[in-house]
């Protein structure tokens, strides 16, 4: 008598262990994804002391990859044949050639492996593991989530100095509210009917949090992108922002403005009106200075730069080298940052993927491509809006919430790209 049958039966049956293993395994890799998407956002070392100590990023980072590495959890597309993923390769590259070539090598090698290598494998992973739509909502929640903590935990723990909302040791008011007007679109996509309603509640607080926030850092950078958003979310379609979403945020902002006009000094704010008359202007420290002195550092060193995170010490010199007092000053500016810091070439490659990433959002707006992915496209092509806006007078070009925008882009054109199969 054949055991043929027999043997068949057992291989099926070890076949599918195997896969529900496999799954497994890719389930509490992606749940670990998570965790660390909240930590990376939400910063609990912040509110948390006992925290600090371990370096919640890098850690649960480094547990992620470990787990990424020895299950071999999500079998993808080669990273090379999304073009988002290559030009951050070749970003990236550019990054890491300026470091022999800096002004200060210990420094710039010390940040790139110690601190912006945790972007880096968020980066890659974020492509690897968000591939469908359920992943890709669960990733926008609990980004929404923990920057709603980050803000609620700022507002009560923050305090007022010189007029300004302070909190947390890596954030000063102006990228407070970068950050806050980075998320706050996101929460338009949890408050729909078919979501339930503690989610949809705690999502119109996160609105009504950033946008105090914002008004309390007396970031005129913030408030700027804060009224190109409200006004994008005003003018968006329908099917992207329903009329009632847009009643809402006309209420919030009303009395967001009210609140801030009688609770918050908003006197900075006046200045944008007036903006001759600021000390960015005319001062030889303001910012306007800052920023040509910058250009002037990307043309003298075009195609290394001066060395990542080296800006700063750059002025320095530079002011030493004109028998000027050595001051050390941030470029204020993600593009004069990239620029002085990588060279000509560096900045084409940030400047074509960002541009990418708004192109990328805009298409999943054309028609025939699923509803959701239609929202989601729409929702994160206004907040990235709101987030370059905001950076253009920042020092955040390594910003965990840039790569966040831009993995996000990846994903989103490899779903686009395998629509049929992934989304409908």
């Amino acid at each position: 008598m054949s055991d043929e049958p027999v043997d068949n039966q057992l291989m099926m049956v070890k076949t599918q262990t195997l896969t529900e293993n496999i799954k497994k395994d890719s389930n509490l890799l992606i749940y670990l994804f998570y965790v660390w998407t909240f930590v990376l956002i939400a910063r609990p070392q912040d509110f948390i002391d006992a925290l600090t100590p371990i370096r919640p990023a890098l850690s649960v980072g480094i547990i992620v990859v470990i787990v990424y590495v020895f299950y071999h959890a999500l079998y993808r597309n080669k990273l090379l044949d999304n073009q988002q993923c290559r030009l951050y390769l070749y970003f990236l590259a550019t990054i890491m050639i300026s470091i022999p070539f800096a002004y200060y090598r210990r420094g710039a090698f010390e940040f790139v492996f110690t601190k912006y290598i945790s972007a880096v494998l968020f980066f890659f992973l974020f492509y690897k593991l968000i591939n469908n739509t359920r992943t890709l909502n669960n990733i926008l929640w609990t980004s929404c989530f923990g920057s709603g903590l980050y803000l609620l935990c700022a507002l009560y723990q923050g305090e007022m100095v010189s007029g300004r909302l302070n909190y947390g040791r890596m954030f000063d008011p102006n990228d407070l509210a970068y950050f806050a007007v980075s998320f706050l679109p996101l929460n338009f996509l949890f408050i729909s009917k078919k979501e339930q309603l503690w989610k949809r509640l705690l999502c119109v607080l996160n609105v009504v949090v950033s946008i105090v926030m914002i008004l309390m850092t007396g970031s005129r950078g913030g408030f700027i992108a804060l009224g190109i958003v409200v006004l994008m979310l005003f003018i968006a379609e329908s099917q992207i922002i329903k009329k009632s979403y847009k009643v809402i945020i006309a209420a919030i902002t009303i009395v967001a403005l009210i609140y801030g006009g009688t609770a918050i000094d908003l006197s900075r704010l006046d200045t944008i009106t007036n903006i001759g008359e600021d000390y960015n202007v005319w001062d030889e420290t303001g910012r306007f200075e800052v920023w040509k002195k910058g250009l002037d550092l990307m043309l003298s060193n075009p195609l290394t730069g001066v060395g990542v995170s080296c800006f700063s010490e750059a002025i320095g010199r530079e002011r030493l080298g004109r028998g000027l007092q050595e001051i050390w000053q941030a470029p204020h500016n993600v593009l004069v940052q990239i620029g002085a810091e990588t060279g000509i070439i560096g900045l084409i490659l940030f400047v074509v993927i960002s541009v990418k990433a708004f192109r990328i959002f805009g298409m999943s707006k054309s028609a025939g491509k699923s509803e959701q992915i239609n929202i989601m496209g729409g929702i994160a092509m206004i907040g990235f809006t709101g987030h370059f806006i905001s950076s253009m007078f920042l020092s955040q070009a390594y910003s965990i919430y840039w790569v966040f925008f831009i993995a996000l882009s990846a994903s989103i054109s490899e779903l686009l790209r395998n629509e049929p199969q992934t989304v409908r």
